[in-house]
């Protein structure tokens, strides 16, 4: 065999060898430590993780009518939370692609999160949404 076309092969299989290790291996060693730990969430899923679960709570719950009570705000706002907290608790762990999140509740835990400069904690950045003609008439 040529030795380009051997390269070629080893690189490829290379580059599959990382994908794989990766999006399945290193995931599932993350999902296993946690639930050593008493962690749990919704299983993960190759490549998307619970991003289409948490998509089709979001557009149930824009179907369904707003409620004034704490618990109706919860399940309007957040669903995806107030469905995981109920079946696993919290904290809980859930997945975006391959990233590992941890949805928390308690009062402590994210004050020590929040403060956290020390870099154990990726906090997730929010880029704000553009105002709608409605903000500006209502705000101005």
């Amino acid at each position: 065999m040529n030795p380009i076309t051997l390269v070629f092969i080893s690189l490829i299989c290379i580059s599959v060898l990382k994908f794989i290790y990766s999006i399945i291996w290193i995931p599932r060693r993350i999902q296993n430590h946690f639930k050593r730990q008493g962690v749990t969430g919704p299983g993960y899923r190759p490549l998307f993780g619970n991003s289409a679960e948490i998509r089709r709570l979001f557009e149930e719950a824009k179907l369904k009518p707003a409620s004034v009570d704490h618990h109706g705000i919860l399940h309007r706002v957040a669903p995806f939370y107030h469905k995981c907290s109920g079946v696993y608790g919290t904290p809980f762990l859930y997945w975006f692609g391959s990233k590992p999140r941890l949805g928390i509740s308690d009062p402590g835990m994210i004050k020590e999160v929040a403060m956290s400069t020390d870099g154990s904690f990726e906090k997730m950045r929010l880029t704000p949404c553009p105002r709608s003609s409605w903000d500006k008439d209502f705000l101005d």
